[in-house]
């Protein structure tokens, strides 16, 4: 059986030397695949909120009255505007303009 004792005694021969701390090319590619994966997640990201943002919805008006396919306003209505308000069935709060 081999003394582990005796051989921490001894030099250690075949000791690898550390290497310098410096930017080698491998580590810019990390760099640049890394950057171009974050990107690609936000891009994803913004795309899937624009879609949201702009697909049908489904808008109960009034007790009676449900729209299916009302596309939500972009902004706020006019301060001299008389607008109607909707609950989608996510929970979402919209107004349209008030009918005549």
């Amino acid at each position: 059986m081999c003394d582990i004792r005796a051989e921490m005694k001894g030099k250690i021969l075949n000791s690898p030397t550390r290497p310098p701390k410096t930017l080698q090319a491998h580590h810019i590619r990390h760099m640049i695949s890394g950057t171009l994966a974050f990107l690609l997640g936000v891009a994803a990201n913004e795309a899937i909120m624009y879609a949201r943002r702009h697909w049908p919805r489904k808008v109960r008006w009034t007790a009676v009255e449900v729209q299916p396919d009302y596309v939500p306003a972009s902004g706020l209505p006019g301060t001299n505007v008389e607008v109607e308000i909707g609950m989608t069935d996510d929970g979402s709060v919209v107004w349209r303009t008030k009918k005549q």
